[in-house]
């Protein structure tokens, strides 16, 4: 799972009680190097709108069939204020192609300099502008075990272009989709 890897679904989750199917977008990168940030993340959402065009995740997952579907942006990194003017715009081509989104930030840098907090609510920063759909929550040691337990939780979807009638994998409740605000 990696905004490099724009070939491939990052994750799938399928909340049965409200017919949503999540299609994920895992972005693990900073925001120094903004220009190749902006490309990768509008190819991946081109990507993910071709395999849901095309036909392929209802020949995944044919039980999702008349589900709505909701792009879920999950960034590791707290947007930069041009970072943030760029996905709103890139909310509005997903809503207008009939899509919701769905986008939080998980703020890793305290626990990459070891300063992990217990406090996982939300809590933008006050001089910080934060788009009214981003989420931002501080790492803690719990959130950074998550990779541990996401493949019981969410298991990620076929490559993009990949057969789709072999191997495919159960659908579930993903993690980030209970956390929903």
């Amino acid at each position: 799972m990696s905004l490099h890897d724009v070939d491939s679904i990052d994750y799938i989750g399928v909340n049965i009680l409200f017919r949503h199917v999540y299609v994920g977008i895992f972005d693990d990168l900073d925001w120094d190097d903004e220009s190749t940030h902006f490309a990768l993340l509008t190819k991946k959402i081109d990507r993910y709108t071709q395999y849901i065009r095309s036909g392929q995740l209802l020949a995944a997952y044919p039980e999702v069939r008349g589900y709505g579907i909701v792009f879920e942006y999950v960034a590791t990194w707290p947007m930069t204020a041009s970072a943030r003017r760029f996905w709103k715009s890139r909310e509005q081509i997903i809503r207008s192609a009939g899509y919701e989104v769905r986008s939080r930030t998980v703020d890793v840098r305290p626990v990459l300099r070891g300063e992990a907090s217990r406090d996982t609510a939300a809590q933008p920063d006050a001089d910080e502008e934060t788009a009214e759909s981003l989420y931002v929550a501080k790492a803690d040691a719990e959130v950074t075990a998550m990779p541990r337990i996401a493949p019981l939780l969410s298991l990620p979807a076929p490559a993009i272009g990949a057969p789709t009638g072999l191997g495919r994998a159960p659908m579930s409740l993903p993690l980030l989709a209970s956390m929903r605000r």
